[in-house]
Parts: structure tokens; C-alpha cells; sequence
């Protein structure tokens, strides 16, 4: 039997490249009814390993569309660097705004067919208002790790493409009142889903009845 050693010299001796095999890791929430959890962002951060280099700022991009009065995504989890779109789908005008410390900023009222952006640089969590409809909101969750995920409605979420090692695994939510944090080790063999009970608040988020029209500017 060769070492690992032995083998990775017989790679090179021959002139072949030497690869390791990336996995790809499955994370399943529920809360404490036992119900999925959808709009749950989870990342890895290496724990005995550098960070990839950061992607060129801008090349990046994603979309948060304002559509029916509302903001899609509700969540939405994004790399730093990363361009984001916020076009105005509505006939109403918008004002987009955000406080946060990671990124505040404003795009001051705009009617439909407006497509405005904002490169996300700072990684932190950045939640999003409309001045117009307060009850407009979403949330931006910017990692410095390019291993992240949201759960769909079904409560599941993959993250792929993560090389071997060790990983602190970190989960949020908009009903949780702290990250939930759990140590992982990924292997060449794609490891166990992940399983995360959680407790979440009450939803108190104000939802507007469909077909009633907000006011229009």
C-alpha cells in the first residue's frame, strides 16, 4: 500500500494533476413544533484553513426584486463583494433603504422599470426597509465564506464544494435570537446531513391581504 505521500509523488512523476475531491454537505432544519424552517441562511467558516481569496468586487451578483408591494427574496444570503440588484417590478414608487452598520444606504423613490444596485463589501447582516410601505422588509446576510446556503420551503439547504477539514458551521434566522453554532468535519465522502432543531420567536411580520393596494407614489 503506498502512503499518501507515495501517492502524491507518483502524481507528480507522471506529470498528472492532483486533485482532492470536493463534498457536498446537506443542512435540514425544523423548529420546535417539528415544522420546516425555510429562509434559514447557513455557512462554514474553515477552522484550520485560510479563507479562498475574496472574488474581484462586483463580479458577484444576486437579485432582490420589489414586486406586488413586497421584497423578494425575504432572505437572501450573499458573498462580500457581491452586486445587488434591487429592480422596482411595481407601478408604485419604492425608497430602499438600510441603517445597518454593514452597509447603509438609500435608493430614493423610483417607479417601475428601475433597476438600482449596491455592492455588498462588508460582511454582516443588513435588513432592508421601504420608507413608502413599512411593511415592505428583507434581509441580507453578506459572509466572507463562499460556503453558504438558504433553506427552501422544505426546510433543506446544500452547500457544495467544500474541500476536507474542519468548519464552524453558523445558522440564522429572522426568528432566532442567537446564531446557532456547531463544529463539522468534512471528508472526501460527502458527510451526514446536518440536522438543526431550532426555536424560533412568533412571526410578527405585518402581511398585507392579497389584491389590497397599497397607497401609490
Amino acid at each position: 500500500m503506498f502512503s499518501k505521500r507515495a501517492h502524491l509523488a507518483l502524481w507528480l512523476l507522471i506529470g498528472l494533476p492532483f486533485t482532492t475531491r470536493a463534498s457536498e454537505l446537506t443542512i435540514t432544519a425544523t423548529d420546535q413544533k417539528s415544522t420546516a424552517v425555510a429562509d434559514l441562511v447557513v455557512w462554514l467558516d474553515p477552522l484550520d484553513a485560510a479563507l479562498p481569496a475574496p472574488a474581484p468586487s462586483g463580479s458577484l451578483s444576486a437579485t432582490v426584486e420589489q414586486k406586488d408591494e413586497e421584497f423578494n427574496p425575504y432572505v437572501i444570503a450573499v458573498r462580500t463583494g457581491t452586486h445587488v440588484v434591487f429592480p422596482n417590478r411595481d407601478e408604485v414608487q419604492h425608497h430602499v433603504y438600510s441603517l445597518s452598520r454593514p452597509a447603509q444606504f438609500e435608493i430614493p423613490l423610483h417607479g417601475g422599470n428601475v433597476h438600482e444596485s449596491v455592492v455588498f463589501e462588508q460582511a454582516g447582516l443588513v435588513p432592508i426597509g421601504c420608507n413608502i410601505h413599512d411593511w415592505m422588509l428583507s434581509y441580507i446576510m453578506v459572509v466572507d465564506t463562499p460556503w453558504f446556503g438558504t433553506t427552501a420551503a422544505e426546510g433543506t439547504a446544500s452547500i457544495t464544494g467544500i474541500p476536507p477539514g474542519r468548519y464552524r458551521l453558523t445558522a440564522w434566522h429572522p426568528r432566532m435570537r442567537t446564531n446557532v453554532e456547531q463544529e463539522v468535519t468534512i471528508t472526501a465522502e460527502d458527510p451526514a446531513p446536518v440536522a438543526l432543531e431550532l426555536r424560533l420567536r412568533p412571526d410578527r411580520r405585518i402581511r398585507r391581504a392579497p389584491g389590497a393596494g397599497g397607497k401609490g407614489y
